[in-house]
This record gives C-alpha cells, sequence and structure tokens, in this order.
C-alpha cells in the first residue's frame, strides 16, 4: 500500500506507536489510494492493480476497527 494509507491508519490509531508494513504479504502489485487509481496510465503505481477504488475506504475501516479491539 502507499504511504497514505499508512498514515491514515496511524492518524486514526488509538496508540501512540503504530507502525504500518506494506508489502509483507506477497502480493506483487501496488495498493493505490482511491486517489492515484484516478490516474490510469499516468505512472505505474497507478494503474498496476486488481482493486477498486472503493478497496481503500474498506480497509482503513477494518483497520481501525481491529486496532479497537486491543486494550
Amino acid at each position: 500500500m502507499t504511504v497514505e494509507i499508512g498514515l491514515n491508519i496511524k492518524e486514526r490509531s488509538k496508540y501512540a506507536s503504530t507502525f504500518v508494513a506494506g508489502y509483507t504479504n506477497g502480493y506483487i502489485y501496488y495498493a493505490p489510494t482511491a486517489e492515484q487509481l484516478k490516474n490510469k496510465g499516468a505512472a505505474q503505481e497507478d494503474s498496476d492493480t486488481f482493486l477498486a477504488p472503493e478497496w481503500q475506504a474498506m480497509f482503513e475501516k477494518k483497520v481501525v476497527e481491529m486496532l479497537q479491539q486491543f486494550n
């Protein structure tokens, strides 16, 4: 995933030390932001993906829900 997504997660986390690691699950394509997906063909990271623009909001929401489960 791109840096912006990691920063969004860190901002919404209730923990002072939240770290986001990308490129760790074997997925071979980028996970661009919804805004980047509007730039089809303009840059490699904006076009090489199987993701729809809606993925970002869904992903960020789920991560925050998961973080809320920990004390």
